[in-house]
């Protein structure tokens, strides 16, 4: 009887004008999260619905979602659901900004696309925000979109997670996110909640019970502002405790049972209604429930069982009646305002119906009608796709039925675990082990699956702890070894991402001792055993391990593992040729297979050993591949190897640029890269010269990695060390360096390189008495030098060693070999500025062409202190001065280095265009006799023996007139 239900809402109107301003404001391209949030009946649901009205109104597109109650929620089941009702019948948009979404997208609307399985590590709830954020920005267009998102005190892990990453980047959409949760404490949406709060983002509309006159209010209107018996709002407002759902719910009881009929148009109660109608909605219910017959009620009470939302045809069987039967007692319930129709299914009117009416069931007639719903769920969908295994879980346990129970849960944990929901699969694991008998196969399985769930999840701690108590459990059991084996194997990995790489061994070992798992395990142990014997330095048996992991993997088509040998082999081999050719092989297996995880990976160690040559074109075409395929946190892993790049050659906006994309990503994704993107993105201050964002943001990697000793080496090493010789503060660069050696010294190098060693090294080998040797010695040995970066800096220590004992020719020698054996872009031009000014004092070499060089280099940048020191270092070596003329033309690099100037710049333009003296004087406002100077310099530093040849060699360089 929909006269019951209220047309209008009471008491909420500055909660509707709220909302009304989040709509026109999500309209306006200023989105946000809001959260309506009250007890179970205060309303949320119809202020949900008037803010949808609102949106509708201007234009918004309008999405709904829900979420359930369940033992084991299915992960993102609320956004699943809104935007399956978006997507139905349709093609994912083309849109370029869902480009690399693809997985993300096909894990909430599986029309939209297939999954693979091994891809489920890019399958983190932040990436799944981020899909949705750029879905609902393509489906709302230039309108917007209001997604609702409802009950989510019911919700996942996953999905919550989703909503606090929405709330922190809706600010910039024409999308609002609109909430509702009940109040409940403590749970994981109240903590969501609370950090809303703290962080001053979104806003929430707390929802309290309706005072007494307000409760009359909303009676008049649900009976139609109709005339109505005084008792009755007084009676509704003494037992609705002050809520609208129960408002609603105790009239249409009233109406339902008779007690209140309306005559000439006035509402009239046939009997005084009476505290025997309870205040709870129970009461309500069991006096609606009671006009049913009992072929009705059974009918209810089977579709309670199965959920709040249910499918028809599966009710005979659960209610033991025919389908005939079942269509009438549909038909009567939703007569009564207990069901309603949704689609082409059903559901019950409000959350609380389907809770009040189970809660009428004694428990062995909830416990039978659980067993009978239980088969007829496995019988009508076979292996319990998606939602359908964590119902039959719910329905064996309320069967009484546990170890079905924890085997069911269990299953559902695993299917969490290859989605990557690692938050619902481990909460999930951790229930089936409760509902498993202790000690039992059931628990075993379940603790398994936790196991394998802790270690994905970054926790080996507590993974390892379980894990090793488990093992003398399968013993006990009578598990067959290959479970044991493949509980080891976890167990090594978390070892190893513990950086326990001794605990990982003796795990090894009892692997093997468990007996021949036979080539397909035994390939994976093989390969898995490489990488401890690589954690221990111990390489011969690493090659040897990982070798025979590629024989028997091949043998036994496991094309992963063959990847995962060839990555130890790749990493253990010494040549930059030979480890890119190993690379190239895993790559190529890899996409054969369509294993897109391990080609990522092939392609990332492939892009670190080609880093230097040829600069970073590997790493972008890492990185468009990565995008392509949206592997996000390979894309932000290239960006910090790109910012590392330009750090190292001075590039300003390259570094600034790839540093805050990793940055961003880091935080967005809560990516173990960001101390490090930190430390890059300090480093495009260091080379902007500014201080205080420098230290502020070296404040924050600290933070992000207290007590680190590679962050405090790099931080003093690469970042203030540069500042410093950009500033040429030479005290304070010195002092820079020998800070980074205290760290670099106690700092493990098995992960990072600390370039500022070798800065360190040189500068040791220009002022120390030991002319460095001692300094060279120890950087001699490092893993920068063993990763064949370190060359051309030793060289430069030899060269500056060289020429202090007077061995000029041989200085000379040792530098021009390194120019001719690196590409310039290789070079640290610092390390060439000073390893310049060693020539220039203890008169060595040709250190006027290397200042000229270095001099363009920093003055191309805008380095100018540097520049100008270069400038003096050329005097003092007797060269002429470069004079950095006053012209209008930029000087393009090489012609920099033969020392031409802007002025001279703009007079080549001219020249090349065969403009005689007098014309070139009058446009660029000089005296003919200035003209023919810089002529005359020209011809000298071109080399040119005449006019016109200098003519040519400025149409040659595409040398043009400043505009």
């Amino acid at each position: 009887m929909d006269g019951v239900l209220c047309p209008v809402v009471v008491g909420r109107s500055e909660e509707l004008a709220a909302l009304a301003g989040l709509v026109a404001d999500a309209a306006d391209g200023r989105g946000g999260l809001a959260a309506l949030v009250g007890e179970a009946g205060v309303g949320k649901s119809r202020l949900a619905r008037e803010a949808a009205a609102l949106a509708a109104d201007r234009g918004l597109l309008v999405l709904f979602g829900r979420a359930v109650p369940a033992g084991s929620p299915l992960p993102f089941r609320p956004l699943s659901e809104a935007l399956l009702v978006a997507s139905r019948g349709k093609e994912p948009p083309d849109a370029p900004e869902l480009a690399g979404f693809g997985p993300q997208l096909a894990r909430l609307v599986p029309d939209w696309g297939t999954r693979n399985a091994t891809d489920g590590a890019d399958d983190s709830p932040v990436l799944v925000g981020e899909a949705v954020v750029r879905l609902l920005r393509v489906l709302g267009g230039t309108t917007g979109c209001l997604l609702v998102l409802e009950d989510l005190h019911w919700a996942d892990p996953e999905t919550l997670a989703v909503v606090d990453y929405l709330a922190d980047t809706l600010a910039a959409e024409r999308v609002l996110c609109l909430t509702t949760t009940r109040s409940v404490r403590p749970s994981r949406i109240a903590d969501l909640l609370d950090g809303l709060r703290s962080r001053r983002i979104g806003t929430v509309l707390p929802l309290t019970p309706l005072a007494d006159a307000e409760c009359a209010d909303m009676v008049h209107a649900c009976l139609s502002d109709a005339e109505v018996d005084r008792a009755v709002p007084a009676f509704v407002a003494e037992h609705s405790d002050g809520l609208p759902f129960l408002i609603e719910e105790l009239l249409a009881g009233l109406v339902t049972s008779g007690a209140l009929v309306r005559e000439d148009g006035r509402w009239r109660a046939e009997q005084a209604p009476t505290p025997s109608v309870p205040a709870s909605f129970a009461g309500s219910l069991r006096t609606r429930l009671q006009v049913l017959d009992a072929d009705a009620r059974q009918v209810l009470a089977a579709a309670a069982v199965l959920g709040r939302r249910f499918d028809w045809d599966l009710l005979p069987g659960v209610a033991a009646v025919d389908g005939a039967t079942a269509v009438a007692s549909l038909r009567r319930a939703v007569d009564a305002q207990l069901v309603t129709v949704d689609g082409q299914r059903f559901r019950f009117r409000h959350a609380l119906t389907r809770e009040a009416v189970l809660a009428e069931l004694l428990p062995p007639e909830r416990a039978e009608l659980s067993a009978r719903a239980l088969v007829v769920v496995q019988r009508a969908h076979p292996g319990l796709p998606g939602p359908w295994c964590e119902l039959a879980a719910e329905l064996a346990e309320g069967a009484g039925d546990r170890d079905s129970a924890a085997s069911l849960t269990t299953e559902s944990a695993r299917r969490a675990l290859i989605r990557g929901a690692l938050a619902s699969a481990e909460l999930t694991a951790e229930r089936a082990r409760s509902l498993a008998a202790p000690g039992s196969m059931g628990a075993a399985e379940a603790e398994e699956v936790l196991v394998a769930v802790l270690a994905a999840a970054g926790k080996p701690g507590p993974a390892r702890m379980l894990g090793h108590g488990l093992l003398n459990r399968l013993d006990e059991l009578g598990a067959p070894p290959a479970r044991r084996v493949e509980l080891l194997l976890v167990l090594v990995r978390a070892a190893l991402a513990a950086g326990d790489a001794e605990a990982a061994a003796a795990d090894v070992e009892q692997a093997r001792a468990a007996g021949d798992p036979g080539d397909a395990a035994g390939s994976s142990l093989d390969a898995v055993d490489a990488h401890v014997a690589l954690a221990r330095g111990r390489l011969v048996d690493a090659r040897r391990l990982a070798t025979a992991a590629i024989s028997r993997a091949a043998a036994a088509g496991r094309p992963a593992v063959e990847c995962e040998a060839l990555e130890v082999l790749g990493r253990l081999t010494q040549t930059v040729p030979d480890a890119a050719a190993l690379f190239r092989q895993a790559a190529d297996l890899a996409g054969r297979h369509g294993l897109t995880t391990w080609r990522l990976r092939a392609l990332q160690e492939l892009a670190l050993v080609e880093a230097r040559t040829p600069g970073e074109d590997r790493v972008l075409e890492v990185r468009r591949v990565a995008a392509d395929a949206g592997a996000h946190l390979t894309v932000a892993q290239m960006d910090l190897v790109l910012a590392d790049i330009a750090l190292g050659v001075l590039d300003h906006d390259g570094c600034l640029e790839a540093a805050q994309r990793c940055v961003d990503a880091s935080r967005r994704y809560g990516l173990a890269s960001l101390p490090v993107a930190l430390l890059w993105l300090a480093g495009a201050h260091a080379l902007g010269g500014r201080e205080a964002a420098m230290e502020a943001v070296l404040a924050e990697a600290a933070a992000a990695a207290p007590g680190d000793p590679r962050v405090e080496a790099d931080a003093w090493g690469r970042v203030r060390a540069t500042y410093h010789a950009l500033r040429e503060d030479r005290s304070a660069f010195c002092h820079a360096l020998d800070r980074s050696m205290e760290f670099t010294r106690v700092a493990p190098d098995a992960e990072s390189v600390y370039p500022g060693q070798m800065l360190w090294a040189l500068v040791r080998a220009l002022s120390d008495d030991d002319l460095g040797l001692h300094a060279r010695a120890e950087v001699a040995g490092s893993r920068f030098v063993r990763a064949g970066f370190g060359e051309p800096m030793l060289a430069l220590i030899d060269a500056v060693a060289l020429g202090r004992r007077g061995r000029g020719d041989e200085a000379a020698a040792a530098v021009e070999a390194t120019f001719t054996a690196v590409g310039r872009r290789e070079w640290s031009w610092y390390a060439l500025r000073l390893t310049a000014e060693a020539a220039v004092r203890d008169g060595w070499g040709e250190p006027a062409g290397w200042l000229r060089e270095a001099e363009a280099f920093f003055a191309e940048r805008g380095y100018d202190r540097v520049a100008r020191r270069c400038r003096a270092l050329l005097v003092e070596a007797g060269a002429p001065a470069i004079r950095r003329g006053r012209g209008q033309s930029s000087v393009p690099p090489g012609l920099r280095r033969l020392g031409i100037t802007s002025r001279e710049l703009d007079v080549l333009a001219l020249v090349a265009d065969d403009l005689p003296t007098r014309e070139i004087a009058a446009r660029l406002f000089l005296s003919p006799r200035t003209v023919e100077h810089h002529v005359a310099s020209l011809l000298a530093r071109t080399g040119s023996p005449s006019r016109t040849e200098l003519a040519a060699f400025g149409r040659a360089n595409r040398v043009a007139a400043a505009p």
